[in-house]
């Protein structure tokens, strides 16, 4: 009788699994292989192990540039993969998959991928702390995923390129997989709310680079000119990480009747139906953003970026509207001409539920994931 595959996931973050993971989840269970979890807190989550799911816990990630804290996570990984003995290791994200990478090489060997969800700010900041920092880590990762049984997913072909003009992978190793896929019964089309004044909604994490500065100001120059309508900020402060905004910047906003503040929501299928329209102006280093996937599943027109990861989400004049990054002006006259065009604003939403359809659903994303651990095993 053949022995089970033993599967180790390794992910940066809790809620991470339970948003973006848990499809792939139940599809590594249903093909009958035993699924580890290791993140921070794994243990203390009852709802993993009621999912037959063993959890590992491994040091939480921060933000501090001491060499032993990286150290610590890259020792706590490698230690659950000697308990383990995986017989296929899956890291996502950029930071986990250097971390798990890392780690594979002091442990017993076994066939490795590696989900790079965006580039995050390593890749994209231009100042000399941020180039210092990519000179360190460029090597470092070169050795992470120098290895022969090692595969590489990039969701977007902009950050596979870099990687490859790096010489960090190598074309064989990679493919290309659009995002964590979104669930089309959960978030499913519906029409948009016929209540006054429109809804414009910035569902992210409230960081400086996702653009809520520049949502802030195009809300304020939209309501200088006596439009009508209510911008709405759904997404959760990070204190103590110097790229989120800060609680006081939010009670400013709202007190100057600029946003209205939903926090950190859970029922982002209700948010986002809530809506009019859904506008991410991030200069992020993205992957693919799930939250603009999830707003085309439900039938929202989207403005975005022209960056790596947005583009994949939204094809300008067809499902949502691209702009510039770091230029509200723009941004503010994008959310107007939606605003003034009821008929464009159905239009796109009817084409965001097919762009999804067509290759976004967690269906589609869950079988080609698949496809990449039976090439490797």
């Amino acid at each position: 009788m053949t022995k089970p595959i033993t599967f180790l996931m390794v992910l940066n973050d809790l809620d991470w699994f339970w948003s973006h993971r848990l499809p792939l989840a139940h599809a590594i269970q249903a093909k009958g292989w035993t699924l580890h979890l290791a993140t921070a807190r794994a243990p203390q989550d009852p709802e993993i192990t009621k999912k037959n799911i063993i959890p590992h816990d491994i040091p939480a990630h921060g933000h501090s540039l001491n060499p032993l804290s990286h150290i610590k996570i890259v020792w706590g990984i490698a230690q659950v993969i000697r308990r383990v003995k995986p017989d296929i290791l899956h890291a996502i994200t950029l930071r986990h998959a250097l971390y798990a990478g890392l780690a594979a090489r002091i442990s017993p060997s076994c066939p490795v991928v590696f989900t790079i969800a965006g580039l995050g700010t390593l890749f994209t900041h231009a100042d000399l702390r941020s180039r210092l920092l990519r000179a360190m880590v460029l090597p470092v990762l070169k050795l992470a995923f120098a290895r022969q049984d090692a595969r590489i997913i990039f969701q977007n072909p902009d950050d596979q390129r870099a990687f490859l003009n790096l010489k960090i992978v190598r074309p064989e190793q990679t493919a290309i997989i659009r995002g964590s896929g979104v669930d089309i019964t959960a978030f499913a089309f519906t029409p948009e709310p016929s209540e006054t004044p429109p809804r414009i909604l910035f569902p992210s994490r409230l960081l400086k680079e996702k653009g809520i500065f520049d949502f802030v100001t195009a809300a304020q120059i939209i309501k200088q000119k006596g439009i009508a309508a209510v911008f709405q900020v759904a997404g959760a402060v990070y204190p103590g990480n110097p790229h989120s905004v800060s609680n006081m910047d939010i009670d400013g906003w709202v007190k100057d009747g600029i946003i209205e503040y939903l926090g950190n929501c859970r029922d982002m299928p209700r948010v986002i139906s809530d809506s009019t329209l859904v506008v991410l102006p991030s200069y992020y280093g993205e992957g693919v953003p799930k939250v603009l996937l999830e707003a085309g599943a439900i039938g929202r027109p989207v403005i975005t970026c022209d960056m790596p990861g947005c583009r994949e989400a939204v094809q300008d004049g067809y499902n949502g509207l691209l702009v510039p990054p770091k230029n509200p002006e723009t941004l503010a006259q994008a959310i107007e001409n939606l605003l003034s065009n009821p008929e464009t604003r159905a239009r796109m939403g009817k084409a965001g539920r097919d762009h999804v359809e067509s290759d976004f659903t967690a269906t589609i994303v869950t079988q080609k994931t698949l496809k990449v651990y039976e090439d490797i095993i």
